[in-house]
């Protein structure tokens, strides 16, 4: 008889747990795709304008840097014609 109710007790358990896994599987419905879908949307858009910033900053350094190189040389020149103005 305890053997009968124990056996009976552990199926009942199994057959809660197979009813809990496939009520639990029944996918996603149609708003959390959706949702799920503008989320990748927004999330490539983001990538795309950080690339986009990325190599903005890139030229705008590289900007930089050729401007400072320029005022070193005008820097020189100037150097340069003052020495020679002096020298006169």
């Amino acid at each position: 008889m305890r053997n009968m109710l124990r056996t009976i007790g552990v199926l009942a358990a199994v057959a809660l747990y197979v009813f809990a896994i496939a009520g639990c599987g029944g996918g996603p419905n149609e708003n959390q795709l959706k949702l799920l879908e503008e989320t990748k949307a927004a999330a490539l858009a983001a990538e795309k304008a950080q690339a986009d910033c990325e190599s903005n900053k890139a030229k705008l350094e590289s900007d930089l840097a050729t401007a400072k190189d320029k005022l070193a040389k005008m820097k020189q020149e100037k150097a340069d014609v003052s020495a020679r103005l002096s020298a006169m």
